[in-house]
């Protein structure tokens, strides 16, 4: 793909079950991307101490199993397992996996998660053990050099 994919990242997407009141998150690995740190930068560039911190480039060749997210939504626990959505919202999140300039390299959970899993929910749970967590406020998708593009703070 390029210079720099060599970084490897989760996206968890959150799904509620309204009938069970259950948080459940679909986790997706993705090997391969790179990952920018910006928050420095765009800091400076912006004068905002929230801008957005985090950049990940997801190289799409075809085999990626992307769903727009109304579809996503309606889609049985079984197919969610199988495809991933990229959604702008409070409660989609991304993690390192691997950034070896960060000596990160670590497993991380990925397929269903059942949040009341783990102590103080699933998301506060990997913010507090596993850190370099961040949700999703920016979505680009490119054509040109096929790509999805997720940033977070």
């Amino acid at each position: 793909m390029g210079i720099g994919y060599k970084d490897a990242v989760v996206l968890y997407n959150r799904h509620y079950n309204d009938t069970l009141e259950t948080e459940y998150y679909f986790g997706t690995l993705f090997e391969n991307v790179r990952i920018e740190l910006t928050q420095a930068e765009n800091i400076n560039k912006s004068g905002m101490k929230d801008a957005d911190s985090f950049l990940v480039k997801i190289p799409n060749d075809g085999t990626l199993n992307y769903a727009n997210p109304p579809d996503w939504e309606n889609m049985s626990e079984e197919e969610k397992l199988k495809h991933f959505t990229l959604r702008s919202n409070d409660f989609d999140f991304v993690v390192i996996a691997k950034k070896d300039e960060l000596l990160i390299d670590r497993e991380l959970p990925v397929g269903l998660i059942n949040s009341d899993d783990y102590p103080g929910k699933f998301f506060q749970y990997m913010v507090n053990e596993k850190g370099n967590c961040y949700k999703v406020n920016t979505i680009g998708v490119y054509s040109l050099i096929p790509r999805f593009e997720i940033g977070g703070k």
